[in-house]
């Protein structure tokens, strides 16, 4: 069984399918090869993300996976109906893989399916504890995430912060069961807190909003989040891997983070058009409320929900006066025009700050 490479949460999931009792093949981390492999085999208008989760997938076949957990879409997202075009490309490059479907607009409810697929007809009593590992996974790989995010712009040696995130997930990997995580979690958690940084540095904040591919992907970004930390920001992402898993209440009952952001992005944007776009939009409205000094937009080249959801954030920016960078990414975006618009962006918002007195 095979998981695609997505950030801390590929981490999550092939621990949990571990749990389950099957031998899970990871694929290598996304690469050029990776991205070669999707644009031979794709359409030429496909979404990057697209290209590369089917070089993901074939990378995982030659690697000997029979079964594939391929990650679906919702509404107007080209993933929603390219996981069925891929599982019928692999067969005819000669992989048989069973290939299982994970929608990433709705994790919680597919998170359920799956685990009904590959319970192998054990009662919930024995899954329960694989299901506390998994819980127990995205909530410690969150605080890694969270943590580094905030020592990134404050450490005292340059790439301290991502050698000690790297130790702390190898670590995380390693965890087999919920006793055993519960017993090194502080241990996994001090490699971090004992990142030398200064906790007074002036630092911005930003609010990363956009495609949940494009921000867990760094092969993709650039390396987005760790440009940002070298240039003093502070990034706060828009979403927590266990807000996505964990099953939320029925919408009337509905009084967290999620539910807070449809409200607020209603105004902007009324209805959901697929893909992230609604919670793009409901998200960066509740930052724009004074939790950061500006929002940075990622999406993919072409990506149909994204530029809707640009265009609700050009009203928001205008109402609410927050400034917004828009970045798209396909197989041409080059690292050299990115970090010059980031470092302009930076140098605009210290400005502004500077201007407000703060």
């Amino acid at each position: 069984m095979a998981f695609p490479p997505l950030g801390s949460l590929s981490l999550a999931a092939e621990g949990y399918l571990r749990a389950l009792g099957l031998e899970v093949v990871s694929p290598p981390p996304t690469s050029r090869r990776t991205l070669d492999i999707g644009v031979t085999h794709c359409p030429e208008m496909l979404c990057i993300p697209c290209k590369l989760l089917f070089g993901n997938y074939v990378e995982a076949a030659e690697r000997g996976a029979n079964a594939i957990v391929m990650l679906g879409g919702a509404g107007t997202c080209r993933l929603g109906y390219s996981a069925m075009q891929q599982a019928a490309r692999l067969t005819s490059l000669g992989y048989n893989c069973r290939v299982y479907t994970f929608d990433l607009y709705h994790a919680h409810r597919d998170f359920l399916h799956l685990t009904r697929e590959f319970a192998d007809g054990r009662s919930f009593r024995e899954l329960i504890g694989p299901i506390r590992l998994l819980l127990g996974l995205l909530r410690l790989t969150d605080e890694v995430e969270t943590i580094t995010l905030a020592l990134r712009p404050r450490e005292l040696e340059r790439g301290a912060t991502d050698r000690a995130r790297a130790e702390a997930l190898a670590r995380i990997a390693a965890l087999r069961d919920p006793r055993q995580l519960q017993a090194e979690q502080n241990d996994v958690l001090s490699l971090l807190y004992a990142v030398p940084h200064d906790p007074k540095r002036p630092v911005l904040h930003l609010g990363l909003v956009g495609d949940v591919y494009t921000i867990l992907t760094p092969f993709l970004n650039l390396n987005l989040e760790q440009e940002l930390g070298r240039l003093g920001v502070e990034v706060r992402r828009w979403f927590r891997l266990t807000r996505k898993i964990v099953p939320p209440l029925p919408g009337p009952l509905r009084r967290d983070r999620g539910a807070q952001a449809v409200r607020a992005g209603s105004r902007y944007l009324a209805r959901d058009v697929g893909g992230f776009a609604r919670s793009t939009v409901g998200e960066a409205a509740l930052m724009a409320q004074g939790e950061v000094d500006g929002l940075i937009h990622v999406a993919p080249f072409n990506c149909t929900p994204e530029i809707v959801a640009q265009s609700a954030l050009v009203a928001l920016q205008r109402e609410r006066g927050v400034p917004v960078l828009n970045l798209s990414f396909d197989e041409q975006t080059g690292r050299a025009g990115m970090v010059t618009r980031l470092e302009a962006f930076v140098d605009m918002l210290w400005a502004a700050r500077r201007k407000r007195g703060g």
